[in-house]
């Protein structure tokens, strides 16, 4: 993560409170410049942190505060809206991790009234800018406010895009959904940054269900950006990643990095003895981390779950067929497609053994004779990528890019550099279309029987192959069709990746996963679609695909991404407290 230093620029003054100076035609400086009267000693960042004021506000008392404040007709605020808006009042600014269901798209709309702008701007998720509009229309007769300008993450990324933040000057970004800026790197992040580089005075509220992943390094930018040298995070790279190291569940943190971290356990109440043992420590930490991070002013971190309906998660495990189980042992072993394709990378291999495991994969399918030149050369290029990968990999070199950045630099025995060239003289060739191909239906004959019996349900699948494939029996929502109706529900099909976020189907009260996601977030989005506020049943269920290992560790690793998401941000997640049940 960029420092305070590289996000913004700074005169070499003496910053009385987190606003920030006029940017100084891109000058970078140190943070020890915001520290004058320390001379040249750079402030540890756990003695900074430590150091900050905490706040606890009472929700309840300025929910009814801010629904008298804007006139609301009959409606009422909740605590958790009433505690933010107060937030944003105060200091212009919000770090709002509110857990699924709570209400924060009216959050979003207020956002704006509350701290006063002229120029609120609202960016959220393609998928959800049209309801977003509605839900503006739906509130405008119950809250005086001023609705704010309404733009999709998909523009912000355009290439005309670089020109929109310029032209709307917004003197407040909210940010629905403030996870979709966690790459540092992409065109939408990138923009946002600059645009508050150039002007340094403007608000930004970034609230979301699912702020992290699986990192640290996943939202301390945003964190940062919201409150700036008030933010209870190392300011310099070099902190940040050992925080990250020790807080991160795939960190590698010297003993070092835990000492120098561990005054954070002792301030939240902890116990000065360090354990010796890794899987001992991290938890203390996380749960330190959590209530320095929420006692901070201009946070706000739900805990509690929106909805009190008890939650099943319900684990099937249907038989598998002969040709699928060799197609899954042959990938396994040969890290090769049924058609023979390479593969390079673990990432490729899991999400192929994913769609094995209910019944397909895709290949090439080619207008006429096939390119043999190009086939051959692809896969001798893919191969020695794989090779690399297997037996060489290491920081700098552990994906296919870095790979092809390595051997253009010379690098590389003999073998690699020839298939490196050889492929760089037809790469620049269209590639032809991918088609799924079906090994094996029965899980989607399993799946339409299961729904035989019981209330209306949403089958939930992510790959377009299955999407297809249900269309043909169901009703089904993908990339070009609407929401589910809530007013008469009826059994559907819908994609994870455009309905399971932001929507309100709690007129549902069961669902069956085809392909579980491998993400904690992802789950705790989908699940919420149900399980939120509004739910009239006492008993939510989420059926899950089973049957095959890597559709097993798929499900672990989303429930070790909510152990941590629950442990750093306290928002407690649905898979943890849910209950697994076998079919």
């Amino acid at each position: 993560m960029a420092g305070v230093a590289a996000l913004f620029s700074f005169e070499g003054k003496r910053c009385e409170t987190w606003r920030l100076l006029p940017p100084n035609r891109g000058a970078v400086v140190s943070v020890s410049a915001l520290f004058p009267t320390l001379r040249h000693r750079i402030p540890g960042d756990v003695e900074r942190v430590l150091s900050m004021p905490c706040e606890a506000l009472d929700g309840a008392k300025f929910a009814v505060a801010w629904a008298e404040s804007l006139n609301a007709s009959g409606a009422t605020l909740r605590p958790i809206q009433g505690h933010a808006l107060e937030v944003i009042f105060r200091y212009k600014t919000l770090f709002g991790s509110i857990g699924v269901g709570h209400g924060k798209t009216l959050v979003c709309l207020l956002a704006g009234t509350a701290a006063g702008a002229q120029r609120p701007l609202l960016l959220c998720p393609p998928a959800l800018v049209e309801q977003m509009k509605q839900d503006a229309f739906t509130w405008a007769p119950f809250f005086d406010f001023t609705p704010p300008e309404i733009l999709s993450y998909g523009k912000l990324s355009t290439v005309a895009g670089s020109a929109i933040l310029e032209e709307l000057r917004p003197d407040l970004i909210i940010a629905d959904e403030v996870h979709a800026l966690r790459h540092k790197t992409s065109a939408r992040t990138k923009r946002v940054l600059r645009y508050f580089r150039e002007h340094p005075t403007a608000g930004f509220v970034g609230v979301s269900g699912t702020i992290t992943a699986r990192s640290l390094l996943d939202y301390a930018h945003l964190l940062e950006l919201c409150l700036r040298d008030r933010a209870p995070i190392p300011l310099s790279p070099y902190e940040l990643n050992a925080w990250a190291a020790c807080i991160d569940e795939a960190g590698e943190a010297t003993r070092a990095d835990w000492r120098r971290l561990w005054p954070l356990v002792t301030w939240a109440g902890g116990s000065d003895f360090m354990p010796d043992k890794t899987e001992e420590r991290r938890p203390i930490l996380r749960e330190a981390f959590r209530k320095r991070l929420a006692s901070t002013p201009g946070v706000v971190c739900t805990r509690s779950s929106s909805c009190d309906a008890s939650l099943h998660i319900v684990e099937h495990r249907p038989p598998v067929g002969e040709a699928l189980t060799k197609a899954i042992a042959n990938l396994a072993a040969r890290w090769e497609t049924p058609d023979g394709e390479p593969i390079a990378d673990a990432a490729t291999y899991s999400r192929i053994a994913r769609q094995l495991s209910v019944g397909f994969y895709y290949r090439w399918e080619w207008e006429g004779e096939p390119d043999l030149d190009w086939l051959e050369k692809r896969r001798a290029w893919v191969r020695a990528v794989a090779r690399v990968l297997r037996y060489s990999a290491r920081e700098g070199l552990d994906s296919p890019a870095l790979v092809a950045a390595w051997v253009e630099g010379g690098r590389g025995n003999p073998a690699t550099r020839d298939a490196w060239r050889a492929w760089q003289e037809v790469k620049h060739k269209p590639a032809p279309e991918t088609v799924p191909v079906w090994i094996d239906e029965g899980v989607i004959d399993y799946a339409r029987r299961w729904l035989d019996d019981g209330d209306p349900s949403i089958l939930w699948y992510q790959s377009r192959a299955i999407g297809e494939r249900l269309a043909r029996h169901l009703p089904t929502f993908g990339a070009d069709t609407p929401c589910p109706s809530t007013s008469h529900p009826a059994t559907v099909a819908a994609s994870i990746a455009v309905h399971g976020k932001g929507r309100n189907l709690q007129a549902y009260r069961c669902g069956f996963v085809l392909e579980p996601p491998a993400s904690g977030s992802a789950w705790e989005q989908l699940i919420g679609r149900f399980h939120r506020q509004g739910q009239a049943s006492h008993l939510v269920e989420f059926h899950v695909l089973q049957h095959t290992q890597p559709l097993q560790k798929a499900l672990e690793r989303a429930r070790s991404d909510a152990l941590y998401i629950e442990q750093t941000q306290g928002q407690k997640q649905k898979l943890n407290f849910a209950r697994f049940l076998r079919a």
